[in-house]
């Protein structure tokens, strides 16, 4: 009971940010797609091509028209990574407001749990469902002639779960009592090498595996920090 208390409290915290991460993905997204609909993408290419030239099939449908979308998905998931870290490790030090919530009767992993709570809710409401608004309407054949692979669906869920990465990073940075010239920039470092690697990954499996493996290294950590820390 007092976890759902502490978890209404975080949600309604982040509520004006994940509104705001979700309009902005919908509306300039969707605009991107509504610029495209019905954009003969196959008759543009064959415009491009020269007399007797052998052309892959490949290459006629290797654009998808979500890729601007999934371009403004991943910015705004790891803007909404930092937003969201700020908001819930960094704010309550700023407004020296940590002594009332953890001098609760409460844990502190259940104070801890409800924000990662709160922030994965986030990222799976706000720009989830968005997402999967974005690519069913990119699937409709009446609208577009070459529809959204699932592998462009794929993509905007790995994006979405960077965006956490980037939050336990900013969690694990505000949390850290070391100089910024020395280890507090460990987390938001690491998420970087992470973010970079992930990227560097041909496979979608390798790519998954990469950013798992630093979600838990982070994870860990912050639960170390958060509960040993002296507040």
């Amino acid at each position: 009971m007092k976890f759902l208390m502490l978890l209404r409290k975080e949600l309604r915290e982040s509520l004006p940010w994940v509104l705001l991460a979700a309009v902005v993905l919908f509306a300039i997204g969707g605009l991107m797609l509504r610029e495209l609909a019905h954009y003969d993408l196959v008759s543009w290419r064959h415009s491009q091509l020269v007399a007797d030239q052998t052309v892959s099939p490949y290459l006629l449908t290797q654009d998808s028209v979500l890729a601007g979308s999934a371009g403004l998905l991943f910015a705004v998931s790891i803007g909404l990574g930092l937003i969201l870290g700020v908001r819930h490790f960094w704010m309550p030090h700023f407004t020296r407001t940590w002594p009332f919530l953890l001098h609760r009767s409460v844990s502190r992993m259940t104070v801890l749990a409800s924000k990662l709570t709160a922030a994965t809710i986030a990222f799976i409401v706000s720009l989830g469902t968005v997402w999967i608004a974005l690519y069913w309407y990119a699937c409709q054949p009446e609208i577009f002639l070459v529809p959204a692979p699932v592998k462009v669906l794929i993509d905007g869920w790995i994006y979405i779960v960077l965006g956490l990465l980037v939050y336990l990073a900013t969690a694990l940075t505000g949390l850290s009592r070391a100089k910024w010239y020395t280890t507090k920039i460990f987390g938001l470092a690491f998420a970087t090498l992470v973010l970079f690697a992930a990227i560097s990954q041909s496979r979608v499996l390798w790519v998954v595996t990469v950013i798992a493996l630093g979600i838990v290294i982070l994870l860990f950590q912050v639960i170390e920090t958060f509960c040993k820390r002296e507040y």
